[in-house]
């Protein structure tokens, strides 16, 4: 394991140098210590799969005007699962290309559609370097987990119907809910129940988990951890997931994942568990948390507090404080 210092000693930055020797970052720009320790940061949802053109790139324009300290994501940035190295690239060249205008540091995390079989994580390794890693900013550490080990790839008749719904709603995206309810419609009459609870499953090695657990030792100091991960492990019985758990128990953390495009919130263990809405991915069902949104999170005096902002009503740049909307 390598750690990255800044000269203050206020930024560190955790990867495994030995398994990946790479000079890519899952990460653009660098970060920069506050002079009171004091931060903030946005979070966007998922951007894929099945995305409504236009959505994602608002959400950043609004992270833009915000200026936040850093950036960061719960993974599903590009459709992916494609076969061919040249289509993944081509869909990274475009989301990177917006994520870097946008001269803020912004971390990458690995969602399913970003390193759905050997090829995109093959071109995922060319881009990003690597899949998991950790940094800490002043008294608050940040883990970005990989769900995604060993990806398994779609088949060929369901990877057709999918390919077919996204050129759908990017020909016509003022009918993407109506496209997007005939694919789920489609997809549940392809796929048996086991197929799909196995697809919510993280994928968490032990060598990751150990790789975690030299972090959290070394930064038994800090006043909060975030956990970030592409699929929500608490909403499954997965023992990796639960190891990772008990690796947190004794300090204060929030765990935040996407994958369902829902903003959900709830309690677990005391903690604050925070399923992220999208931002530009598609429709999954109605209720209050089905909106695309970014999440601004403010940490001050030690205290977190996370604004919801709906980017149906970012003209005003209402927000929503989560305990107000959602408990």
């Amino acid at each position: 394991m390598i750690t990255l210092t800044d000269q203050k000693k206020a930024i560190e930055i955790y990867y495994e140098n030995e398994k990946f020797t790479t000079d890519k970052r899952p990460w653009f720009g660098d970060l920069k210590p506050t002079k009171t320790g004091d931060f903030t940061f946005a979070i966007v949802g998922d951007r894929c799969g099945i995305t409504t053109p236009g959505v994602f790139e608002k959400g950043l324009d609004l992270v833009q005007e915000l200026k936040p300290d850093f950036v960061l994501c719960v993974g599903d940035l590009i459709e992916g699962y494609w076969n061919h190295e040249e289509e993944a690239h081509e869909e990274w060249d475009y989301v990177d290309h917006l994520l870097q205008k946008l001269e803020l540091p912004f971390f990458h995390i690995v969602g399913n559609h970003d390193y759905g079989n050997e090829t995109m994580v093959k071109v995922w390794r060319e881009r990003k370097g690597f899949e998991y890693y950790a940094f800490r900013f002043h008294d608050a550490l940040f883990l970005f987990v990989n769900t995604e080990e060993s990806p398994e790839g779609m088949s060929g008749d369901f990877l057709k119907v999918f390919r077919k719904v996204t050129q759908d709603v990017t020909s016509e995206p003022e009918k993407s809910k109506e496209y997007v309810q005939a694919f789920f419609n489609q997809m549940m009459s392809m796929a048996s129940k086991e197929d799909l609870e196995k697809g919510n499953l993280p994928n968490i090695s032990d060598e990751q988990l150990a790789f975690f657990e030299n972090v959290l030792k070394e930064n038994e100091d800090v006043n909060q951890t975030f956990v970030l991960m592409h699929k929500p492990g608490w909403k499954t019985k997965d023992t990796q997931f639960q190891h990772l758990e008990d690796m947190l128990k004794n300090r204060e953390y929030t765990m935040l994942a996407g994958h369902l495009h829902q903003l959900e919130v709830m309690k677990r263990n005391g903690r604050d568990h925070i399923q992220m809405g999208r931002t530009g991915a598609c429709w999954h069902g109605e209720g209050v948390g089905s909106i695309d949104h970014i999440l601004l999170v403010t940490v001050k005096n030690g205290k977190t507090n996370f604004n919801v902002i709906d980017l149906n009503v970012v003209s005003t740049l209402e927000k929503f404080k989560i305990d107000e909307k959602f408990n």
